[in-house]
């Protein structure tokens, strides 16, 4: 009996030990905790706009991203990748499922699909609002885990806050900010994760989840050439650093050969994709780091000399071949040049001459003022974590360093790769505090060890300063989260310019909003519907309204938010440019009914058709000369004798003009007040004081058939 019960004894034993309660550290359970209420604050605070306002998408993009998710749902991912609309780029139509990024639709669909799963009944609108805020938290847990193998969990945790505060990242996560960057920015920095886990670890499945994810990153967001890219420089940077392993080896070409066969799998980058310009150098990355492979081997058994004579010879032989061989592919069109949007990025003294390109704000180079809102007081941070990485240069700092200068390079190149820059600022500011305070934790806990002297010197830094130098960084941190929540407060709650279809009863955007959904419940239901059989009322407008009136209007059109076709986009700058005659039989030339226009309107908006028209008429001169339009004629940059900077007296005999200023504001006051100024303080603002009085001229080849409440935006028929 006692045998059998020392027998259970031991089983129990034995069994309590491998299922006893785990020992949590103090200081995990501290770090653990903070992440979970940065990653719910980060989430409340993107959703913020949800309490306040309609829930709609906010911007341009976006619609058409709901439009596909739609369509995706319905019909299925065959149907959607052989999808060819007829109803925009009109006569010419567009591929859909071939133009446009799949991921994005797809992770729509999921979120959708998943809420009906789990028994919440939400619509694909609700769905495509809400997946921006939940794949930007996600993102920042991927930034807390990033900086934990980079340097420390505390890195980690400081990065992740940063990330969850910083304005250049929120303008894409919060609700309603449906578009590549809010699950592309997740992929990519997935990517950098994987990438430096798997060549830390020496890990091959590690490698692996780097190169699924940057095919992922491929399927949703055009700036996943940065991530090729960087990587490539990053094994560049290594091999001149001396720092060569054939860990990287394993871990540059699992990742890299992975994501361009995933990314060739679909009709949006296809086979071409793998021998683009852009793929194509960190391919020769791969090339090169073999040889260095093989060149250690040789080492082993070849005399020094000889080996160096032999390299000299591989090296030259192989330079020139490779060096032939593309440009004999790049004449004979098999490889592609780079496009002129990522080429304008790397070379942004290249602006002035692509207007297509650069009338689009977020494609602008960053001022000062804007890198500085984006990231905040992580600026100052910065240069002191460029320090610490250059002072211990290892695998992970100089990933770091990379990152960090990379990311201001583009960042500063183009607003929108703001999106960029933030995390990679997050993550060198996470660092810094880290390494700041470092030493004086060890030194509160007595955990240093170090020599006598250095001891000694130790003993001079008391609590006091220790408690100094915490009080600073929590001053910082502080600082951080009242600017986060009150930008976004600010530009995200209370103002709905990126939203003009938003409504806020307590803001004067409510005009705005009034004026958008009026006109497109116009469009939907006085010109949208027709016969089968019939063709289609087509609207022509500036390309910028293209998605939404598309997908809100329900019309067909000649353009939408791409770029796929810039010599249609020149010939409607050419048809709004021109003079009434003329513009009217190009528009009946190509089978135009009606032209929606934005007006400065009786409250004086200032995004409106008359300040975008310098951009029309630059573009319709580059892309479609063969229409007349020379923008000098119409604008003058550079004034000689007599004539004064702006618009010239032609531009106010152009089609525009008179769309937008036809009979406004007829008792010339803002909105019936006298005393707001109205025509004459949209004039002023917009440098158009020698213009023509308003009610002078008449239309003979448009009627206006629409025009909103507060006459921001205007319908006329073509005659």
């Amino acid at each position: 009996m006692s045998q059998v019960k020392t027998f259970f004894s031991r089983v129990w034993n034995s069994i309590d030990s491998r299922f006893s309660r785990p020992q949590v550290k103090r200081e995990h359970l501290l770090i653990y905790a903070s992440l979970a209420l940065i990653l719910i604050g980060a989430f409340l605070l993107r959703i913020l706009p949800y309490f306040e306002t309609e829930m709609l998408l906010k911007g341009l993009d976006p619609w058409v991203q709901y439009r596909c998710a739609l369509f995706l749902n319905e019909n299925g991912m065959a149907a959607f990748l052989n999808w060819y609309d007829q109803s925009t780029w009109y006569p010419f139509g567009r591929y859909m499922g071939q133009s446009m990024y799949v991921i994005i639709p797809m992770t729509a669909v999921f979120v959708y699909k998943t809420a009906l799963f789990l028994g919440i009944n939400i619509t694909m609108l609700s769905a495509c609002y809400f997946t921006p805020a939940i794949f930007g938290t996600i993102t920042i847990f991927v930034i807390y885990k990033l900086g934990t193998v980079l340097h420390s969990k505390r890195t980690g945790l400081f990065s992740a806050f940063f990330l969850s505060m910083a304005i250049g990242f929120m303008s894409r996560s919060i609700v309603g900010f449906f578009d590549n960057e809010c699950v592309g920015i997740l992929l990519m920095f997935l990517t950098f994760y994987f990438f430096v886990k798997g060549l830390t670890k020496d890990s091959m499945m590690n490698n692996i989840f780097a190169g699924i994810c940057l095919g992922l990153l491929t399927l949703s967001w055009g700036a996943f050439r940065y991530a090729y890219g960087f990587l490539a420089l990053y094994a560049l940077v290594m091999i001149l650093l001396k720092k060569y392993s054939r860990r990287l080896l394993a871990t540059f070409s699992v990742t890299i050969l992975l994501g361009i066969t995933i990314g060739a799998m679909i009709p949006r980058t296809n086979i071409a994709f793998a021998l683009s310009t852009e793929q194509l150098i960190p391919i020769i990355m791969i090339i090169g780091m073999m040889l260095i492979t093989v060149y250690q081997e040789l080492k082993k058994s070849i005399s020094v000399e000889r080996l160096k004579k032999i390299a000299q010879y591989v090296t030259l032989g192989v330079v020139g071949a490779g060096m032939i061989t593309i440009i004999v592919l790049y004449f004979t069109g098999d490889i592609d040049p780079i496009a002129d949007k990522f080429l304008r990025t790397l070379l942004p003294t290249l602006a002035e001459s692509l207007p297509l390109i650069e009338s689009v704000a977020e494609n602008h180079t960053s001022a000062w003022g804007t890198l500085f809102f984006n990231i905040y007081i992580m600026t100052f941070l910065l240069p002191v974590g460029f320090y610490f990485c250059i002072k211990k240069p290892n695998e992970k700092t100089v990933f770091l360093l990379i990152l960090g200068l990379t990311g201001i390079y583009f960042g500063g190149s183009m607003v929108r790769l703001s999106l960029i820059l933030t995390p990679a600022a997050a993550l060198v500011a996470g660092y810094t505090i880290d390494e700041i305070l470092r030493p004086f934790a060890l030194i509160s806990q007595e955990r240093f060890t170090i020599s006598r002297r250095k001891r000694r010197a130790t003993k001079q830094i008391g609590k006091d300063l220790i408690s100094v130098a915490y009080i600073f960084m929590a001053i910082v941190l502080m600082m951080t989260s009242i600017f986060g929540i009150n930008m976004i407060n600010l530009y995200y709650v209370q103002n709905h310019e990126l939203t003009p279809l938003l409504t806020n009863p307590n803001s004067k955007d409510q005009f705005y909003a009034h004026d958008y959904q009026e006109a497109y419940q116009y469009l939907s239901e006085h010109i949208a519907p027709y016969n089968a059989g019939e063709k289609p009322p087509l609207v022509m407008s500036w390309w910028d309204y293209g998605y939404q009136l598309r997908t809100l209007g329900n019309v067909t059109v000649m353009v939408d938010n791409a770029t796929i076709n810039s010599t249609q986009i020149g010939i409607i700058g050419a048809m709004l440019i021109h003079n009434e005659t003329q513009s009217a039989k190009l528009c009946k030339q190509y089978g135009v009914d009606y032209v929606f226009v934005l007006s400065p309107g009786k409250i004086g908006s200032t995004g409106n058709d008359i300040a975008k028209s310098t951009w029309m008429m630059q573009i319709s001169e580059e892309h479609s000369p063969d229409f007349g339009i020379e923008y000098s004629d119409y604008f003058n940059e550079d004034p000689e004798g007599e004539e004064k900077y702006g618009f010239t007296p032609a531009f106010y005999d152009s089609l525009i003009y008179k769309l937008c200023a036809y009979k406004l504001n007829t008792d010339g006051s803002y909105g019936g007040d006298p005393s707001a100024g109205g025509v004459a303080e949209w004039r002023s603002k917009m440098g158009l004081e020698g213009a023509p009085d308003v009610n002078i001229f008449d239309l003979t080849q448009f009627n206006l058939v629409f025009q909103s409440k507060f006459a921001l935006i205007r319908i006329f028929e073509v005659l």
